[in-house]
């Protein structure tokens, strides 16, 4: 959710309604799989990184990526921009999203859901969720807080093994600190997150809102790229959700390289959807 709109909630404070899934996004018959136990914090998560790999299962070479804040599920549609094709994305990740999940419903596939908890209200609770084809060999949920509410941010750090390669990919999904003029807490966040990318050497990929409406957050994140020779997946034309004219949505990328790319503008959150397909260098 972009900055003006949670400076409504921010003031309004008030519980937020569950959202509910349209019938006509739904479609029976899924499997759903239990993710890998959580590692919270920083420390379980380093140590979950260094223990030997298990590939229970991988993604293809060449794949699909969605991220996108849904702003909660408020629009009960939402849902409806992940079937628009034949088949769902091999990665999903989502801001603002919420448990439990619809996704056990989404279409006759397996899926496995990686969530970080976040903001909660009344009985829903918020966060990050990234889904996957693959099973991820490893789940971390990191938290930040909103210097002004003290309210929780979620970070979610998964990895894959790759099929036919020795290689694994870690990503992040991040959702980033938005509620303070400077940015002491948006770089402590980034700090955070930095920790877990220095410890991985292989294919990265780092997406979400970053909530980048200013120059310095712009510029913060622009070292981040340069420390983990990340590059930015750039959308022609550029529909990505913007406040002071800066976009907040991004997908970076590392040993990856983007065939295509687009943003879908549907109405059905207050941020559109990024969409990336991705190979495998």
């Amino acid at each position: 959710m972009f900055l003006g709109r949670r400076f409504f909630y921010f003031f309004l404070f008030a519980g937020l309604p569950l959202a509910t899934l349209g019938s006509n996004a739904a479609v029976s018959g899924s499997v759903k799989v239990k993710a890998p136990s959580v590692s919270y914090g920083m420390a379980s998560c380093q140590i979950a990184m260094a223990r030997p790999v298990n590939q229970p299962s991988s993604l293809p070479s060449a794949f699909q990526l969605v991220t996108w804040n849904i702003e909660k599920g408020n629009d009960p549609r939402w849902l409806e921009d992940l079937t628009v094709y034949q088949s769902p994305p091999e990665l999903m990740l989502l801001q603002e999203a919420y448990t439990p999940s619809p996704f056990e419903h989404l279409m006759g596939t397996v899926l496995h859901e990686s969530f970080a908890k976040g903001y909660r209200a009344g009985h829903l609770q918020t966060g990050v969720l990234s889904v996957s084809s693959a099973t991820p060999q490893l789940h971390c949920a990191l938290t930040a807080y909103e210097p002004w509410l003290s309210t929780p941010k979620a970070t979610s750090v998964t990895r894959y093994g790759f099929a036919k390669s020795d290689q694994t990919l870690l990503v992040v999904n991040a959702h980033m600190v938005n509620f303070e003029w400077g940015v002491t807490g948006f770089s402590d966040q980034w700090a955070q997150i930095e920790q877990v990318l220095q410890r991985h050497e292989g294919p990265l990929i780092v997406a979400g809102d970053f909530n980048t409406w200013s120059p310095r957050r712009l510029e913060l994140l622009e070292g981040v790229k340069a420390r983990h020779k990340l590059n930015s997946v750039s959308f022609t034309p550029d529909r990505r959700t913007t406040f002071f004219g800066s976009p907040l949505d991004h997908v970076l990328v590392r040993q990856l390289t983007a065939t295509h790319s687009h943003v879908l503008a549907s109405g059905k959150s207050d941020h559109n959807s990024l969409w990336v397909n991705l190979r495998l260098k």
